[in-house]
Order: structure tokens, then C-alpha cells, then sequence
């Protein structure tokens, strides 16, 4: 039973898709100039008929310019984050030879942490 009533709404949208489909694609009759058959020349059919493309020529060059701008901010950042990883890393060697120079570990330990650390 419960299928039945499931293909029941299935039904009424197929019966009603043709009706519907048919009244959707009525269209009106296209108004202003109409190409001439085969035409291709300038127009405000035409793609750069009326002046509509070129008014926007600037924004290519700035946004060249951003893209540049962007790709070297970029480049910064990621260079200045090696930098202070590098740093990190030779804080790091510096604290451990003063924990060589006052004593707190053996020079095997300075060696094999000094090798961790410079990899």
C-alpha cells in the first residue's frame, strides 16, 4: 500500500512536466535590431559592439600588478620564516654550549645533541 502511495506524487509531476515544460518554453518574439543571417560584423550583438569590452583595459595591468605583489609577499613570508626557524635552531646551539661550558652535561652529550641539533 505504502508503495503505491509513493509512486502517486512520482506520477502527478511526470503527468504534469510535459504541460508545464511546454508553457515554459513559449517565448515572445525578439524585439530590437536582429543580426542579418550569417553576419558577423560590428554590433550590439556583436561581442565588442557599443564599446562594451575595452572601457575595462586598466584592469588587466593592476591586476598583473596584485598577482605580483601577492606572489612576493608570499615569497617574504615564507623566506622570514626560515629565518626565524634558523634562528630558533642557533639559540638553541647557543644554550647548549653554555650547558656544555658550565658543566651540566658531558662532552658525549654536548656531541650527540650538538649532531641532533645541526642535523
Amino acid at each position: 500500500m505504502l508503495r503505491k502511495l509513493g509512486t502517486l506524487p512520482i506520477l502527478t509531476v511526470l503527468a504534469l512536466a510535459d504541460p508545464l515544460l511546454a508553457i515554459a518554453q513559449q517565448t515572445k518574439p525578439p524585439t530590437g535590431p536582429q543580426p542579418p543571417q550569417g553576419y558577423y560584423g560590428p554590433g550590439p550583438w556583436h561581442m565588442w559592439g557599443g564599446g562594451y569590452g575595452w572601457p575595462h583595459w586598466w584592469l588587466g595591468p593592476i591586476v598583473f600588478v596584485l598577482f605580483f605583489v601577492f606572489c612576493m609577499a608570499m615569497m617574504f613570508f615564507m623566506m622570514r620564516g626560515r629565518m626565524m626557524h634558523r634562528h630558533r635552531g642557533d639559540h638553541a646551539l647557543d644554550l647548549l654550549k653554555e650547558r656544555f661550558a658550565r658543566g651540566e652535561i658531558n662532552r658525549e652529550e654536548f656531541l650527540e645533541k650538538k649532531r641532533d641539533l645541526i642535523g
